[in-house]
């Protein structure tokens, strides 16, 4: 009998058993294998080659290895949900307390999501909503060539306001309106993924080729290594990166840092070459667990050389709310049009094509 047709008697005998006792949460894997890096010089050295268990769609995990699992999971969903609120607030140069908003707001928002992704609730007529896998819908990071361009043209038009000082160094000035323009046409855009969804998945395998979409995912990283990953890697991408000789930005990320240095110092590549370094250690020599969560352990070395060394303030997160609430902080949702007058129309309608094309491709998606 399945599951649903056990007494209540057996499930909760079942549930002792799997609390109280060694298999329940050990099980009979091989922690040694998963854990311990695979050394060149070790004993076996890289010639050993033990293949992972399988486990089916309703395998009976034990609790230490379901618990780390997801633990990893849950870590390794971390730095892409809090980036992109965290690239938007710094281009619109908003205030800690609405950044520290938007990255709460982007992490319950994915959670909940995440959660109907995962039950895959029956609707109607063979219909489902969300697909029953573990998985994780997150914020996309195709948003952010997009919405850099639909930043600069307020700033340029003049939407969002802008201070120039006496040298002739251009300081945006706070622009949260400019975030609710990109929320409301990535609500409008989202429609169409939604129509989408009821088409066959033939279909679309045939209108998105392997061809077109790996394309894709490789100019969004490629524009996203040129536009944030090298300038953070210098130090910050925000106005810092034209080393103005004065100003809020004369030093990275900005005057206010505990250890502020000029864009491109070589404390600030140094600490970037040690997170990079250390993820293709772990990918190289490490053991499957460690090479799952390869990012998580570059980025937390850094992290611990940064703070050892005095780069990292904790002031944003002693005096952010333990409890956030969704809703608390507003943006006004309104569509941007990008706009229409300029001397080359056959770039107009490119941008514009090539605008529309980002914007379907915005909207969050399962990873």
């Amino acid at each position: 009998p399945t599951d649903s047709a056990q007494p209540s008697g057996s499930k909760f005998r079942k549930i002792t058993r799997k609390f109280t006792t060694r298999e329940g949460w050990l099980g009979d894997y091989d922690y040694a294998w998963l854990c311990m890096p695979r050394l060149p010089f070790a004993r076996g050295g890289k010639t050993e080659r033990n293949l992972p268990p399988f486990y089916a769609l309703d395998a009976d995990l034990p609790i230490l290895l379901a618990a780390s699992c997801g633990l990893q999971h849950a870590l390794a969903m971390l730095a892409g949900l809090i980036t992109p609120p965290i690239i938007f607030a710094s281009s619109l140069n908003l205030d800690q307390e609405t950044q520290a908003y938007m990255i709460s707001a982007s992490l319950i928002g994915c959670g909940i999501l995440s959660l109907v992704q995962m039950s895959r609730i029956r609707l109607r007529k063979g219909y489902y909503l969300g697909t029953g896998l573990l998985s994780v819908v997150g914020t996309s990071f195709a948003t952010l060539s997009t919405a850099d361009a639909i930043f600069n043209a307020m700033y340029a038009n003049g939407t969002c306001s802008s201070t120039t000082a006496a040298d002739g160094t251009v300081t945006r000035n706070a622009c949260p309106d400019a975030y609710g323009y990109v929320l409301g046409t990535s609500l409008i855009c989202s429609f169409l993924e939604i129509f989408m969804s009821f088409v066959p998945v033939r279909i679309l395998q045939r209108i998105f080729p392997p061809m077109v979409t790996g394309t894709v995912i490789l100019m969004i990283g490629a524009s996203l290594v040129g536009s944030s990953g090298i300038p953070n890697w210098g130090g910050g991408s925000n106005d810092c990166m034209s080393r103005p000789a004065t100003g809020f930005f004369q030093l990275c990320p900005d005057i206010t840092a505990p250890r502020p240095r000029p864009w491109g110092s070589p404390e600030f590549i140094g600490l970037g070459f040690l997170s990079f370094v250390t993820i293709v250690l772990v990918e190289l020599f490490g053991s499957p667990f460690m090479k799952n969560i390869g990012i998580i352990i570059g980025l937390a070395v850094g992290c611990i050389v940064a703070g050892a060394a005095g780069y990292i303030d904790g002031s944003s997160i002693t005096t952010a709310p333990a409890i956030t609430f969704l809703w608390v902080h507003t943006f006004r949702i309104r569509v941007y049009a990008p706009p229409t007058s300029t001397p080359n129309r056959r770039t107009a309608t490119l941008d514009r094509a090539s605008w529309v094309v980002s914007m379907v491709k915005s909207s969050d998606k399962l990873r």
